[in-house]
């Protein structure tokens, strides 16, 4: 028979796993799109996708008319759990490890620029990139216990999380949806969960709640942090406030099924997102392919077992400059420890007067400046030219301190020339900054510098 690739839309719920994996068993490719999609961008994506049939959760979509879209069959299924559940032992019999190079599952990647994208893993890809994760993660069907509070949809939550939870048999306890840190704080002792899964953003308000109030997380053992780059304020109060916890980064993309480098007990002695897991290698390149040395800032490019098959639409962005290995788009480096740092994306580097002003090295010295709580740099039109500029998070307005603050760290032309003071910063549910957004707000808001 010939696969189908059928769509599967709504939040985490057992039924959600459930379907997947029957999906799987009858050799059909799942099309994961966010529950939280606006209607006619989904219907789009699927038509895009080619998706003959759709299951999307009772509630989701009842204000629309399906019928219109007669070429796609949508079918109903109604969950049980509203809120956390356990993945039930009966899953974890129905799934089976498959290492075939049929399609597994269509991804949309995070898309921080424009419309996401419909990226294509086989069987093999997720599965050996689950084990490469087991490898280092090392869960204990007898100990462990994994907390998951983001979408299934995720590459990094169905590959990192779900498969490992599943190929280990090891417990998993999953949030329906997104749910408040003081949730994850209390269920995480009512769970006995040994592992947490998060982004930079939602560690954040979980140090904050941790620092108000006390909760009982002796159990808990390991956070693990993917989603976004971790900023060092966020890093350093992690380390103070859940002392006892280990903090390890993780970093990889959708195309590489996602998971690329993590940070494990002998290699954390920084904000690094640690070395590459099992069987993948990492080169870091000058804009020519030209391995530079440690320490000094390149492209990251991945060679992995777990490549992505495709788009479901479109070429490759970033064309490879190494080996033929995936250009992730990525900038980053190796420090004196063999240990990779990502500083941001090729897209987000700001040009001025034919310099490159890394976004992510003005950020991280104003979030030294104990009066702001969050800021994004990026690259706005101030008229009609573009130029650097900076969105900041604080109680008070302190653009005069930032600009004394930042005059004797950094060149003349890598200083903001523009401020805005915002109640939050713009970012996505990964917890990437939104930069559309933030060049919107910047290039329209009229207060000057």
């Amino acid at each position: 028979s010939h696969m189908a690739r059928i769509a599967l839309i709504g939040k985490n719920s057992i039924q959600y796993v459930t379907l997947l994996i029957d999906i799987w068993n009858s050799g059909d490719c799942a099309v994961l799109i966010d529950w939280q999609t606006p209607f006619y961008t989904a219907i789009e994506m699927m038509r895009d996708a080619g998706v003959t049939s759709c299951y999307v959760q009772a509630g989701l979509w009842d204000k629309y008319d399906l019928n219109a879209f007669s070429e796609i069959e949508m079918q109903h299924f109604s969950v049980d759990n509203a809120m956390t559940f356990e993945l039930p032992t009966c899953i974890y019999d129905k799934f089976h490890a498959n290492y075939d190079y049929s399609e597994a599952v269509v991804i949309y990647s995070s898309g921080t620029t424009g419309k996401s994208k419909g990226v294509i893993l086989s069987h093999f890809a997720i599965n050996t990139n689950a084990d490469a994760i087991i490898g280092y993660m090392n869960p204990s069907p007898s100990n462990d216990s994994i907390y998951t509070v983001r979408p299934l949809s995720h590459s990094s939550t169905l590959t990192g999380e779900l498969l490992v939870a599943l190929k280990s048999r090891t417990k998993l306890i999953i949030a329906a949806s997104a749910i408040l840190p003081r949730r994850i704080l209390s269920e995480t002792k009512q769970h006995d969960v040994t592992i947490l899964c998060l982004n930079p953003t939602l560690l954040s308000f979980l140090c904050d709640d941790v620092e108000r109030k006390y909760y009982d997380l002796s159990v808990l053992e390991r956070i693990y942090v993917s989603g976004a780059i971790l900023n060092d304020h966020v890093y350093e109060k992690a380390k103070k406030v859940l002392s006892g916890i280990s903090v390890f980064n993780v970093y990889g993309l959708s195309e590489a099924s996602p998971r690329v480098t993590a940070q494990t007990p002998e290699c954390c002695k920084s904000n690094s997102v640690g070395k590459p897991i099992g069987g993948i290698e990492v080169a870091i390149v000058d804009d020519n392919g030209v391995l530079v040395p440690n320490g000094k800032r390149g492209i990251i490019h991945v060679n992995t077992p777990s490549l992505f098959s495709g788009y479901v639409i479109g070429e490759r962005k970033h064309p490879s400059l190494y080996c033929g290995w995936l250009n992730t788009g990525d900038i980053g480096f190796e420090d004196m420890f063999g240990e990779i740092h990502v500083v941001g994306r090729i897209d987000d580097v700001i040009i001025c007067d034919a310099h490159k002003v890394y976004p992510s090295d003005v950020e991280r010295l104003i979030m030294k400046n104990p009066s702001i709580s969050d800021c994004a740099v990026n690259r706005c039109l101030l008229n009609g030219s573009e130029i650097v500029g900076c969105l900041y998070v604080s109680e008070a307005e302190c653009v005069i301190d930032i600009v004394r603050w930042l005059k004797n760290k950094l060149l003349q032309y890598e200083i903001p020339k523009k401020f805005v003071r915002v109640k939050t910063i713009p970012r996505n549910s990964r917890g990437k900054v939104d930069r559309t957004k933030v060049f919107n707000i910047l290039s329209n808001d009229d207060t000057k510098g």
